[in-house]
């Protein structure tokens, strides 16, 4: 029996939002066995991660070609957790065998996902007593997308001294538009940086809102006033 992609598909990401991991696992498992995609390959790799079998994901797309950004970057993640660190790293960034990619080249390849890709490799580096090569991840991957967290809070731990308010500002990010998936920009338009006032854009930090618990000025993260957001503390 012939299964049908896309049904199948949704019913994988609607067991996984649900945290129905077994249910999850057997669809991808059946999927996979019918269409030899990388799709349904990134997918059945994503339910054994997300169920709590990262070596389980990491033999099978390690036994595959991974080609696509997705399916590296959690084959990278994989190697992490599982203390692969130069695979990880060699996945990530071309390591000792492949000429090594520069930061660039990382962004370019890994679209969307760079940041997140960026503040992994900054880890890896950490880990293995590279703290300024790891620095520089961290910095370019808030950059990229300044809702991160981690990444500052590991400069911080690592001894660096990040302003908050520069980190967090992001009437000076440039690239803001790389920190979201194309699918977000195109359904909510109406609440991209580029096409709002100066006036409207949010210029608090997490301290002036937590620390000095000044009056909220700025626009919502949901793109409404701040006071009826039901994000604001």
């Amino acid at each position: 029996m012939t299964v049908l992609q896309e049904p199948v598909q949704a019913a994988i990401w609607q067991a996984l939002n649900h945290y129905a991991y077994r249910d999850a696992v057997f669809l991808a498992e059946r999927l996979y066995a019918e269409v030899h995609s990388e799709e349904a390959l990134f997918l059945l790799a994503t339910c054994y991660y997300r169920s709590g079998k990262a070596y389980k994901a990491y033999r099978l797309l390690k036994g595959h070609s991974c080609t696509t950004p997705q399916c590296k970057y959690l084959l990278a993640k994989c190697c992490v957790d599982l203390s692969k660190l130069a695979e990880g790293e060699q996945i990530l960034s071309g390591g000792v065998f492949n000429k090594q990619k520069s930061h660039d080249d990382i962004v370019t390849e890994f679209g969307d996902s760079a940041c997140f890709t960026l503040s992994l490799l900054g880890h890896v580096y950490c880990k293995t007593d590279r703290l300024a090569k790891g620095s520089e991840c961290y910095q370019k991957s808030l950059s990229l997308n300044p809702f991160l967290w981690s990444p500052f809070e590991s400069l911080c731990e690592i001894g660096e001294k990040p302003d908050p308010d520069q980190t967090f500002k992001f009437t000076s990010l440039q690239n803001f538009s790389n920190c979201l998936p194309n699918s977000c920009t195109t359904q909510v338009p109406n609440h991209s940086l580029s096409h709002r006032q100066p006036e409207t854009v949010l210029t608090e930090t997490p301290q002036d809102t937590i620390v000095q618990n000044k009056p909220k000025t700025g626009r919502s993260l949901l793109g409404g006033p701040a006071a009826l957001s039901p994000l604001t503390p």
